[in-house]
C-alpha cells in the first residue's frame, strides 16, 4: 500500500511538471505576441506621424502665403514653399536662422522687435512692412504673427506673410490717377471761371463799341469813330493777350512734366521779350532800360521763361505813366540766377503785395491809361516759376514803382 502511493504521488508530480511547461509556453507566446503587438503600434504610429507630417507640409505648399514657424529666439523651425520663394531662398539656408543676417539693420530690428514683442504679450500682431530681397529687390508685404504654447510650456511664434506688392502699386496708381483727376477738374473750374468773367466782360465791351459805331455810321457822325476803334483795338489786344496765357496755362496743366529745357543764353533772350514789348511801351511813351548783361548762360525751358518775362514787362508797361520807364536786370548768384523786372509807376501797398500771389486769388487793377486785365498773367508766372524749380515775389511802395523779382536754378 505504501509503494502503491509513492506511485501515485510521483505521477501527479509529474502532470504538474507538463502543466507548468504548458503553462510557460503560453507564457513565452503571449510574451512573444505583447512584443509584435507593440512593434506593429510604433510602427503603424510612425507611419501616421509621417503621414501626417507629409500630409501637413502637402497642404502648407499648395497654400499661396508663406508660413513659418519660429522659436522663442527668433529662428525658424518651419517654413513652406511659398516662403522659399518670396525670401529667394532654399529650405537648408533658412531652417535654423533668424534671416537677420540677410536683410537691413532697419527692417531687422524691426521684426525682432515684433517677435519678442508677440512672445512677451501673446498678442496677434499684423503689420505691413517693405523687405529688401536677396537679389536687391523690394516687397512690399503684410506680415501676421500669433504665439502658440505647447505642452512643455515653451512659446513658438506661428506666422503669415503676405505679398501685398501688387496691391500697394495698384492703390498708388489709383491714388495718383484720382489726384490727376481732381487737378483737371480744379484747372478745368479755373478755366471756365475765367472765361465766364475775364473774357465775357472784353468781349461785351468790344460788342458794345461796334454797335456805337455803327449808330455814328447811320447819322453821319464821324467824330467819334477813332475814339471808339482805338478802344476797340486796346481791348482786343487785352484779350488776346489773355487767350495766350489761358493756352499756355492750359497746355502746361496737360503736361505736368513736359519741361524741355535746353541752354539758353540770357541776353538774346532778353532781348527778343524786349522787342515784343518794345510798341506797348512806345505807345505810352516808356523808356526800356537796357540791361547790362554779361555772357550769362541757364538751362532752362525758353517758352516759360519767355513767357514769365512777357508777362512781367507787360505788367511793368501797364502801371507805368507815360514818361517813365522799365527795365530788366539779371543778377548771377553761386546756384541760380535772380531777375529783376522794375518799372517806375504807381507802386502798390504792401497788403496787396502779400495777396498777389497767394493761392486762388488773382488781382485786377486798371493801368495808367486805363488798360484792362484778368490778373491772371501774374498766376502764370507764379506756376511756371515754381516749376521751373524757382520762386517768385514782388517789392514795391505806393508811388515809387515796383519790382517783381523771380529766381531759377543755373542748371
Amino acid at each position: 500500500m505504501e509503494v502503491n502511493h509513492h506511485n501515485t504521488s510521483v505521477q501527479d508530480l509529474y502532470q504538474e511538471i507538463e502543466q507548468l511547461k504548458e503553462q510557460n509556453k503560453k507564457l513565452l507566446l503571449f510574451h512573444s505576441s505583447k512584443q509584435e503587438i507593440q512593434k506593429s503600434y510604433d510602427e503603424l504610429l510612425l507611419k501616421l506621424n509621417t503621414d501626417s507630417e507629409v500630409y501637413t507640409h502637402t497642404i502648407l505648399d499648395n497654400m499661396g502665403d508663406s508660413v513659418f514657424v519660429k522659436d522663442n529666439h527668433s529662428r525658424l523651425l518651419l517654413v513652406n514653399n511659398a516662403f522659399c520663394e518670396m525670401f529667394e531662398m532654399s529650405q537648408d539656408n533658412i531652417i535654423g536662422k533668424t534671416l537677420a543676417e540677410d536683410v537691413s539693420e532697419t527692417e531687422r530690428d524691426k521684426f525682432l522687435e515684433v517677435d519678442k514683442q508677440v512672445l512677451l504679450d501673446g498678442v496677434e500682431n499684423i503689420s505691413e512692412e517693405t523687405i529688401t530681397l536677396k537679389s536687391g529687390g523690394h516687397r512690399m508685404i503684410s506680415t501676421r504673427k500669433t504665439r502658440f504654447i505647447n505642452t512643455s510650456g515653451k512659446k513658438f511664434i506661428i506666422g503669415a506673410i503676405r505679398d501685398i506688392t501688387i496691391n500697394k502699386k495698384a492703390e498708388r496708381a489709383l491714388f495718383e490717377s484720382e489726384s490727376q483727376l481732381r487737378e483737371l477738374n480744379i484747372t478745368k473750374d479755373k478755366l471756365f471761371a475765367i472765361i465766364a468773367h475775364d473774357l465775357r466782360s472784353p468781349f461785351n465791351n468790344i460788342l458794345t463799341l461796334s454797335g456805337l459805331i455803327e449808330d455814328a455810321i447811320k447819322e453821319n457822325d464821324i467824330s467819334l469813330l477813332g475814339e471808339y476803334v482805338s478802344l476797340i483795338k486796346t481791348t482786343s489786344k487785352a484779350t488776346l493777350t489773355l487767350l495766350e496765357n489761358l493756352l499756355t496755362w492750359s497746355n502746361a496743366q496737360r503736361d505736368q512734366d513736359n519741361l524741355q529745357k535746353e541752354k539758353l543764353n540770357i541776353q538774346d533772350l532778353i532781348e527778343e521779350v524786349q522787342e515784343f514789348i518794345q510798341h506797348l511801351a512806345k505807345t505810352k511813351n516808356i523808356a526800356i532800360k537796357e540791361p547790362n548783361l554779361e555772357c550769362i548762360k541757364i538751362y532752362s525751358d525758353a517758352k516759360m521763361l519767355k513767357t514769365i518775362l512777357r508777362n512781367l514787362l507787360s505788367n511793368a508797361v501797364k502801371f507805368t505813366k507815360s514818361g517813365g520807364d522799365i527795365g530788366i536786370s539779371v543778377i548771377k548768384r553761386s546756384d541760380n540766377l535772380e531777375f529783376v523786372v522794375s518799372d517806375s509807376g504807381i507802386g502798390m501797398s504792401a497788403k496787396v503785395c502779400e495777396q498777389l500771389f497767394e493761392a486762388g486769388t488773382t488781382i485786377s487793377s486798371r493801368g495808367t491809361a486805363n488798360e484792362i486785365g484778368s490778373g491772371f498773367g501774374l498766376v502764370l508766372c507764379k506756376e511756371f516759376v515754381e516749376k521751373l524749380g524757382g520762386k517768385i515775389w514782388v517789392e514795391s511802395e505806393i508811388g515809387k514803382g515796383s519790382d517783381f523779382k523771380f529766381t531759377l536754378p543755373v542748371c
